[in-house]
């Protein structure tokens, strides 16, 4: 969501220099006085060769433009990813997934038909895929980087986050409430629960509340992640991976996710 992200194409760069001694204009310029030809008569072999130069010619131009948009295309791709936005549409089971392509992360997982797993990143707060104007932002490596993961595929689990909620997590809850977004309550685990050094926060008074786990902040320099899982459509979830620094967008990210899940055709 910053990458790279992403999905890595890696860019060539070609420049041709003439020599300074090449033409000097202190020269005598008669050195380059060039002197008319005189001109062969016109005639049906003349006219052919002429057309079959500007043919040759005009094909040139367009092989050149085509390079010239194939290298274009390139240079928009970072960590595998792709600008062009055309819904690539998917098959994850049975269940039948249009995705814009330039949220899917990876160049073999924009391929019509079948597909084990979708990884996608997604800009934040705009929720739009990947675009050379938010370049820096898929690459931001920094604990508020603006970028939301997801990954859809087939579930494996009886219960997404906010059942572990219930049968799980609270369980091993130690110490005091942590400082936490408004609207969530945060609470670590003990190491009995085989998740030490991680946090929960949850949305507090709600029947299906938001809930996600986080890596404790610490000062080993890398941002801390934080990760929920949702079940959607018959048979697949859906896990969501953010920074923690956005953690506070807790109530946007919930909403607007379910919401992008909808236009996917999850949910329906």
């Amino acid at each position: 969501m910053a990458g790279p992200e992403v999905r890595t194409v890696g860019v060539s760069n070609w420049e041709r220099k003439v020599p300074n001694h090449a033409i000097d204009r202190d020269d005598d310029q008669g050195l380059y006085t060039v002197r008319a030809r005189p001109r062969p008569p016109r005639g049906a072999a003349t006219w052919f060769l002429k057309m079959t130069t500007m043919c040759l010619v005009v094909a040139g131009a367009i092989v050149l433009i085509d390079l010239g948009l194939n290298w274009t295309s390139a240079l928009n791709v970072v960590d595998g990813r792709s600008s062009d936005p055309t819904p690539v549409a998917v098959f994850l089971g049975e269940q039948r997934l249009t995705v814009p392509g330039n949220m899917i992360r990876f160049e073999d997982q924009r391929v019509v038909g079948p597909q084990e797993r979708l990884d996608l990143a997604i800009h934040w707060p705009s929720l739009m895929g990947y675009a050379p104007e938010t370049r820096a932002d898929f690459l931001d490596q920094s604990a508020e980087a603006p970028i939301v993961f997801m990954t859809i595929r087939p579930r494996e689990t009886a219960t997404d986050s906010a059942g572990r909620l219930a049968s799980v997590y609270q369980h091993f809850f130690e110490g005091e409430a942590l400082p936490a977004p408004k609207g969530l309550i945060g609470r670590r685990l003990s190491e009995d629960s085989g998740l030490a050094g991680e946090e929960v926060y949850f949305e507090a008074g709600s029947t299906t509340p938001f809930t996600t786990h986080c890596l404790a902040t610490d000062d080993s320099g890398y941002p801390a992640p934080c990760l929920t899982e949702i079940h959607a459509g018959d048979a697949l979830s859906v896990q969501i991976r953010f920074r923690k620094g956005l953690l506070g967008e807790w109530a946007g990210i919930k909403r607007a996710t379910r919401a992008l899940l909808l236009t996917f055709g999850l949910f329906s």
